[in-house]
């Protein structure tokens, strides 16, 4: 009867410390689940836009050391060299910035024009970078 009482005992505290202890583990890794998936939206503080309607924006996902980076302006003003020398040089200082050495482009640029709900017509150039250390 005691080695029953014994062996059950044991039993009863091996099953309590197992269903215990991943409780903790589990909400820890959904936390870094969604911290290391994150996409942050960076507009740089210098553009190297000549044209006074343009804006340039990065999504950058650490987790998979890529950007997309985005051109925008309005379709009259819209020159694509300006798009592409003002994106080349907003992402060399992207690299200076997070210390990364080459980068390379996962998908040819696109383009894209549209009107916005104002009725103003768009051109977007965008890219899809990787980069590397």
């Amino acid at each position: 009867m005691k080695k029953l009482f014994a062996l059950l005992s044991c039993v009863f505290i091996f099953s309590a410390v197992l269903i215990a202890a991943p409780v903790s583990s589990v909400e820890d890794d959904l936390k870094f689940e969604e911290t290391k998936v994150t996409t942050e939206l960076i507009v740089p503080e210098n553009q190297h836009c000549t044209d006074k309607h343009a804006n340039v924006r990065i999504e950058y996902m650490p987790m998979y050391d890529e950007i997309r980076i985005y051109y925008e302006t309005l379709y009259v003003s819209y020159d694509r060299g300006e798009a592409m020398n003002s994106v080349i040089a907003c992402v060399e200082d992207f690299m200076k910035d997070k210390k990364y050495n080459r980068y390379r482009y996962l998908k040819p640029e696109s383009q894209k024009y549209w009107k916005d709900d104002r009725g103003q017509r768009k051109a977007q150039w965008s890219a899809y970078i990787k980069l590397e250390r």
